[in-house]
């Protein structure tokens, strides 16, 4: 039998994305394997096609399907990928994170497909400035039927206009939240489940920003998705007034955390944006912020929110008569890991 037919040239497939996902480098995979580095290399490029038998061995070890390894990489539809990070991420963080996000778009068509459909309007900022991330920020909360005052449940909200959340262990705390929306396809956010239940929130509103308004990188795409964020959880119209009559004290912040569910540090930002407090003010509560060891863990815990709209589809189609097995197999996944994602963790 031959190890693989040398005439294949149909681009990249998904081998090179399931490895990254895992974690692994093309050396260890061959190691995992017996396959040699060199016939990987190749064969993640869509230059040599592996025969039954290996891939068996490489969806053994990869943990899916054999049928996922050879789908070709549509590149023309590869979205940029925005992430929130807190702090610098090494590169392979990065890129696995990336991978992760890629396979789940592929777990997301399978599942989901025509429910729920996408509400959310795609408004790039123009280059004239003509458009604001604060009037963009207030036209989507008019699409998604949040008119005024505090979004109750951003997670459900977003849900309902059509974006796919998942929340998960990203393996790294330097880096909070993912987004891409590739064309035709539906937004998706990957989620940490690490972040505090107020951070949650700014963080998931800063990738709605990115969803809605950048489609390429730019310099001042994180300062709008910051401003995007902020008028979107707090509109200036609504929060100001909050402001302006409760003392802008570290206590009277944190009595303000519980409408607004979020955080002490977004709103005391929010305050000196809106020129409610001077900016010698705004540096000195922050000071009292970090003596009181408030910017890792806050007072005031805010509940958190969960996502249900896969675990939801899923529960309906198994009540449909449809099979585990089958599920999996559209999702791409082996049967256990979508147990354990799309099952067990959403009884």
């Amino acid at each position: 039998m031959a190890d693989f037919a040398s005439d294949r040239r149909t681009g990249r497939v998904m081998l090179g994305t399931v490895r990254v996902a895992r974690g692994l480098t093309q050396g260890a995979l061959a190691a995992a394997t017996g396959i040699s580095q060199a016939v990987l290399s190749k064969a993640e490029a869509g230059l040599v096609e592996l025969d039954a038998e290996r891939l068996e061995t490489l969806s053994a070890v990869l943990r899916v399907p054999p049928v996922l390894l050879t789908l070709p990489v549509d590149e023309g539809a590869a979205p940029y990928v925005f992430h929130r990070k807190r702090s610098t991420l090494p590169l392979s963080v990065a890129n696995r994170l990336r991978a992760e996000l890629e396979l789940l778009h592929l777990q997301v068509a399978g599942l989901v497909a025509g429910s729920t459909p996408v509400r959310l309007v795609r408004h790039p900022l123009p280059p004239d400035g003509f458009d604001t991330p604060e009037e963009i920020a207030r036209e989507v909360r008019a699409s998604i039927g949040v008119v005024s005052g505090p979004v109750a449940d951003l997670v459900g909200a977003l849900e309902a206009a059509g974006v796919v959340v998942a929340k998960r262990s990203l393996g790294s705390e330097r880096i909070d939240a993912l987004v891409s929306w590739p064309e035709g396809q539906r937004p998706v956010v990957l989620l940490g489940d690490h972040i505090p239940p107020d951070r949650q929130r700014f963080s998931l509103a800063h990738e709605l920003a990115h969803a809605v308004m950048h489609q390429v990188p730019s310099e001042d795409q994180e300062s709008e998705a910051d401003r995007f964020a902020a008028e979107f959880l707090m509109p200036a119209k609504d929060v100001r007034p909050d402001l302006a009559a409760a003392p802008v004290t570290i206590p009277g912040l944190a009595r303000l955390k519980s409408k607004w569910r979020v955080s002490i540090a977004a709103l005391l930002r929010r305050a000196v944006d809106l020129d409610v407090i001077s900016e010698g003010r705004y540096r000195q509560l922050n000071i009292e912020l970090s003596r009181a060891g408030y910017r890792s863990v806050e007072p005031v815990a805010i509940a958190e929110e969960h996502p249900r709209l896969i675990g939801r589809v899923v529960r309906q189609r198994l009540n449909d008569g449809e099979a585990v097995e089958e599920l999996a197999r559209d999702a791409f996944l082996d049967q256990d890991e979508f147990e354990d994602l799309y099952v067990r963790s959403s009884a």
